[in-house]
């Protein structure tokens, strides 16, 4: 078991995206970010890496709905306890916004972002959720 109290996982779809915001990420702070692309590996990633924080995608595409990307969060969470948990979710899906606002209201997930927010947006949103 790999434990790191700056250690953030990216489920996102994306490679060459999550590539990039890791990149940016690890320039920027001292969090040891990785990447999982796969939503069926990220239950047994966060077993293994017991991340502080999970960034979890809602794809921006048809036929993959927001609930999809709650049931991974709730599986982290489940295997990763105290994980912070993060939605990136696109902007201008109605039905996407209205689940992450639930979900945070519920305390499912600790915040949640757009799609369009800027890398030191995310970067300063991560380093809130941190331990001190």
């Amino acid at each position: 078991m790999v434990v790191d109290n700056k250690n953030v996982m990216l489920v996102l779809c994306r490679k060459v995206i999550s590539g990039l915001l890791i990149e940016a990420i690890q320039k920027r702070t001292e969090i040891t970010a990785f990447g999982v692309y796969e939503f069926n590996k990220a239950k047994n990633m966060a077993m293994v890496r017991q991340p502080k924080i999970a960034l979890v995608e809602i794809p921006e595409r048809h036929g993959t709905p927001a609930q999809d990307a709650l049931d991974i969060c709730e599986e982290i969470k489940e295997v990763s306890p105290g994980c912070k948990v993060m939605l990136i979710c696109p902007e201008n899906d109605e039905e996407s916004v209205r689940a992450c606002l639930k979900a945070v209201k519920e305390r499912k997930i600790n915040d949640f972002l757009f799609y369009d927010s800027s890398v030191d947006y995310l970067v300063a949103k991560l380093e809130s959720l941190l331990p001190v």
